[in-house]
């Protein structure tokens, strides 16, 4: 070791007298992939002059570049390794080498360039060295198949499959697919599912991404489908600077009307400026039936009240009525007592202007308040632009305080619109219980606008050969606006008509570090990581407009269900991780090592809503003129008239707004999980790896109303009723410790550096917990469902026993084959359903699934090569049918018969292919990709009567790109070539025959230009 050291220092004071431009850099593995820390790079004319590789197994030498040298690598018990360079015009060659143990006979050396993180090499070698089951997509492969952002990328990857922002991994999704940024977790900022929107990340700002599909103790513990790691852009090792610029033509929506609402100046940014917010604090409520100490009050009796001790909370009683008409002159003193007179003067305060003039003054500020809201309850339309992306990336490595400082930084904006001017919904009911019924045929004008942005800047920063660190930092914002007109025909009578305005805006700022030690004397690789995600979600002025039009006259009607609602979500999430490895013995070719540290992971969730209804006075015209909304709405019309009534003066509001508070409306969440594991990944020889251990996690979940926290109510306390006092909310809590082992085995059958056999087997216990929101009893109105989604507190946890097995073979042509059985077993598992009063979350006892994924590629010649997946799923889940019976505040469940079915969210196939055309000499790379997913389970519901299931999605894309100089690059990419529409549909005996809902977006054609260098 002290050798070791002297020839360390030898090395790097030689290196310091370097006396050329030319630089060579690169890394050092053994032939299982694995980094050879301490291995020599010499010249073979001067041994005296080199550098030793660091704990990631890097090197950096400066060479003489006016000739060839010779490179002289070696290592204790390898194979000594010769390579010629020639460094010219100070230029910077990577060279990674592998060297093989000494006991091995070298038959090709092969020096490949740098192991480029984005490279579909890099992720192929990850793959095959893995000790669990992963799939993975490249940033090269991303870019030619055309997909903008990380959620069309990943549709390409074995048993993937998507559903708007979210996907599924073998049919399985939502709390089962738990996705990380670079192995650290960040919020979901959603109030309905329980996983990320992966299009909040572009592609371009994206190295790859990798969907581990089997556990292992290193890993968090709850999930079972799979956990997605998003690897964001690593530095490069020279300065590299990248610019690309898109168009995109909708054949449905660009330079077309499309519907949309009044935007502020800022949405293009991803964020509106406030013109869309209001002042909470500052609105007066509406008091219709003032109290008589209120109008007493108001009639100016409110200090004599306080001066014989009568306030608002004091028990009202007709001494005080009595006191209050002395003082207004319509009862003696005298006459206190006195029947009659009290009686006459009571009717003179009944009868005269005293209501009026009480009304008035308790109401006074209620007109301004309403005119604060602005009018923009009517939809409008524009004509929609392009849509439009831009790319910037730079990246280099320098010197700083004479050590290695990589940096890269990345910019993404995009902007897109789409519209479909005849889109369908149905929904279904049940008015008597038996009888179904089709009450609602919904046509209508749907736009959705989407602009934000993200960047990233990426420091690393190496302290010496064995410590470095790094830092990120990742911004996104994301607004959309999503219009619709829609119009019900069911109604024989009048057609029921609705516009609907909700803007939703996303900001995360992702904050991680990495540090990375090495510990010679001890050989023990330290890692420590941590992340803070600040994140906020924002809907402000949630628009939902109703009214009615004869179909007879023609004539407009509104009615009292004009609603705007406020939301504010903030979610935070910090995540660390620290562990420490070492081998075990010195046998060198084989994996042994030991794996342990620990994990420390919390987050908390603030909701608050503020629900505001529109409520019209008695005088006020509710019929419209030709759909005159913008009238109706005026300012103007928000004030107070007053007149005479039956001979009885009066005032009233003619259009005003009331807030339906509620304390469910203030929600507070938390969550804490601590864990541990051990892992030991032992190769017994080198054909058989054995990889396992145990991870241990303590899990707690507290949430509940702001106010009845801080007022320590009970969880049984009668006062935590709300939602017109039909619900209770209780307190969702939750405590569980879990034993999480997992083992792995992989058997070489055939032991081929460049065509190897695996054989891989895992068995593992997983867990899936119920978010913050889903076990808070509040309830939300969705914009999709077009129905309330209220939590439950009695959700339990869901364990799950995941089987795999999977057979994967490489040629030494480049093609791959695979093969892999699977089975989960889940018991409690989770799923929404329909119930009384709009979707909750419920536990189901049993559910599994068993499937068969199939992957290959094959190169047909040196330009054409074809790669695909597939995979076929069985799922059934079994429980005892219930009705959910909700009186006073208590929910009771009836037993009515056990049901069998498929398992929610499980889609039965998944297909994927691309078939793509590459020729280095013109430069030009084409590629036809597609997807399409099973009938899958949307909507589950009690009895089965409203079962609503997403169908097939043929997906059709295609991009050709063509290199015009060594720095430009031109695309075009062609995507949902057969305009497939989203459509979900009610199960009705395996027949699909109602539509839930159907949209149809149109086809987009993408223009790219690119600069790179």
């Amino acid at each position: 070791m002290k050798k070791i050291f002297r020839l360390s220092f030898l090395f790097l004071f030689s290196a310091s007298l370097s006396f050329g431009q030319g630089t060579i850099r690169g890394n050092v593995k053994d032939e299982k992939g694995e980094t050879i820390i301490g291995a020599t790079i010499v010249l073979k004319s001067n041994r005296s002059y080199g550098v030793i590789t660091d704990f990631d197994g890097n090197y950096s030498l400066k060479i003489n570049d006016s000739t060839e040298q010779v490179l002289v690598i070696s290592f204790m018990s390898y194979q000594t390794l010769e390579s010629t360079v020639h460094p010219k015009n100070g230029e910077v060659l990577i060279k990674n080498i592998f060297l093989v143990p000494s006991s091995q006979n070298i038959k090709e050396v092969e020096i490949s360039a740098k192991a480029v993180k984005a490279k579909e090499y890099y992720t192929e070698m990850v793959k095959k060295k893995s000790a669990t089951t992963l799939d993975y997509i490249s940033s090269e492969t991303i870019k030619k198949s055309g997909d903008n952002n990380v959620v069309s990328a990943i549709a390409r990857v074995t048993g993937v499959s998507t559903n708007g922002g979210f996907i599924t991994v073998r049919g399985i999704g939502d709390r089962y697919v738990k996705t990380a940024i670079n192995g650290l977790r960040i919020p979901t900022l959603d109030p309905f599912t329980n996983n990320i929107k992966l299009d909040l990340f572009p592609a371009s700002l994206v190295d790859n991404i990798f969907i581990t599909k089997t556990a292992s103790p290193d890993l968090p513990g709850d999930w079972a489908g799979a956990f997605l790691s998003v690897e964001t852009k690593d530095y490069p090792d020279q300065l590299s600077v990248s610019v690309e610029t898109s168009f995109g033509y909708n054949n449905q929506s660009a330079f077309k009307e499309v519907i949309t609402s009044q935007q502020s100046s800022t949405d293009w940014l991803g964020y509106d400026n406030g013109f869309r917010d209001h002042n909470h604090k500052s609105f007066v409520p509406t008091n219709m039936s003032p109290t008589k100490y209120q109008e007493f009050v108001a009639l100016g009796l409110g200090n004599y009240f306080n001066s014989i001790g009568v306030t608002e909370h004091t028990p009202w009683n007709d001494t005080y009525y009595k006191l209050g008409l002395v003082e207004l002159k319509l009862l003696t003193p005298a006459q206190f007592d006195d029947v009659n007179a009290i009686s006459s003067a009571k009717s003179l305060y009944e009868s005269g202007s005293y209501h009026s003039d009480a009304f008035q003054v308790i109401n006074s500020g209620v007109p301004n308040s309403g005119k604060s809201f602005p009018n923009n309850w009517n939809t409008t339309y524009k004509k929609a632009p392009l849509n439009f992306s831009q790319d910037f990336s730079l990246g280099n490595q320098i010197k700083l305080f004479g050590k290695p400082l990589g940096f890269i930084t990345g910019f993404r904006y995009q902007s897109f619109i789409v519209y479909d001017p005849s889109a369908t919904a149905n929904r279904q009911a049940k008015p008597d219980g038996i009888m179904i019924t089709v009450p609602n045929q919904i046509t209508e004008e749907a736009s959705r606008e989407s602009n934000g942005w993200s960047a990233l800047a990426n420091l690393a920063y190496k302290l010496n050969s064995n410590n470095s660190i790094s830092l990120l930092f990742m911004p996104n914002f994301t607004g959309v606006n999503n219009v619709r007109f829609s119009t019900d025909v069911a109604d024989p009578v009048e057609f029921f008509m609705a516009k609907e305005q909700f803007y939703e805006s996303r900001k995360q700022l992702v904050y991680q570090y990495k540090s990375e030690h090495y510990l010679p004397l001890q050989k023990i690789k330290l890692e420590l990581s941590a992340s803070y995600t600040d994140g906020e979600s924002e809907v402000p002025d949630f628009k939902r407009l109703q009214f009615t039009k004869d179909k007879n006259s023609g004539n407009y009607g509104i009615g009292q269900d004009a609603s705007r609602a406020f939301r504010y979500l903030s979610e935070n999430v910090f995540d660390s991780r620290l562990s420490a490895e070492f081998p075990i013995g010195d046998l060198s070719g084989i994996v042994r090592k030991l794996k342990f540290g620990g994990e420390y992971q919390y987050s908390d969730r603030n909701s608050n809503q503020f629900n505001y209804l529109v409520r019209y006075g008695p005088q006020t015209n509710t019929t419209l003129s030709n759909e005159g909304i913008d009238d109706f709405f005026s300012l103007d019309k928000f004030g107070m008239s007053s007149g005479v009534f039956n001979g009885v003066p009066y005032s009233s509001l003619d259009r005003f707004y009331i807030r339906t508070d509620n304390p469910s409306d203030n929600t507070i969440g938390n969550s804490t999980i601590k864990a541990g594991f051990v892992m030991l990944d032992y190769s017994i020889n080198p054909l058989i790896r054995l990889m396992g251990g145990l991870r241990v996690e303590q899990a707690e979940i507290f949430t509940d109303a702001f106010k009845y926290d801080s007022l320590n109510y009970s969880s049984d306390d009668g006062r935590r009723q709300f939602g017109g006092e039909i619900l209770t909310l209780h307190p969702g809590k939750l405590n569980e410790l879990s034993y999480l082992p997992s083992i792995n085995l992989i058997y070489k059958l055939k032991d081929d550096e460049l065509s190897p056999i695996n054989l891989r087997m895992n068995y593992s216990q997983t867990v899936a917990r119920p978010s913050i929101r889903e076990l808070t009893d509040v309830v939300v109105y969705d914009y999709e469902l077009r129905a309330y989604i209220y939590g439950n507190s009695d959700l339990k946890m869901v364990r799950i026993d995941n089987y795999d097995l999977r057979i994967e073979s490489y040629f030494k042509s480049g093609d791959n084959l695979s093969l892999s059985l699977f089975y989960k077993n889940f018991n409690d598992h989770i799923e929404i359903a329909d119930a009384p009063f709009g979707y909750t979350w419920i536990n189901v006892d049993k559910s599994r699934v068993v499937g068969i994924e199939l992957e290959g590629k094959k190169v047909l010649s040196p330009h054409f090569d074809f790669r695909a997946n597939l995979i076929l799923v069985d799922s059934r889940t079994t429980y005892l049918q219930q009705a959910l019976l909700i009186s006073n505040g208590i929910k009771t469940y009836i037993p009515i018969g056990e049901i069998s079915r498929s398992m929610y969210g499980q889609a039965p196939f998944v297909i994927n292919g691309m078939f793509t055309y590459s020729a280095d000499k013109s430069g030009v790379v084409a590629t036809v990709s597609y997807n399409v997913q099973g009938p899958r389970l949307f909507i589950s519901s009690y009895d089965r009567e409203f079962e609503v299931y997403e169908l097939p999605r043929h997906l059709l894309d295609a991009k050709v790109s063509k290199k015009l100089s060594k720095h430009f690059n031109v695309s075009l990419a062609v995507r949902n070539i057969l305009n497939s529409s989203i459509r979900r549909s009610f199960n009705r005996n395996e027949g699909w025959v109602l539509d839930y809902d159907n949209y149809t977006y149109g086809i987009n054609f993408n223009l790219g230009i690119s600069y790179k260098l």
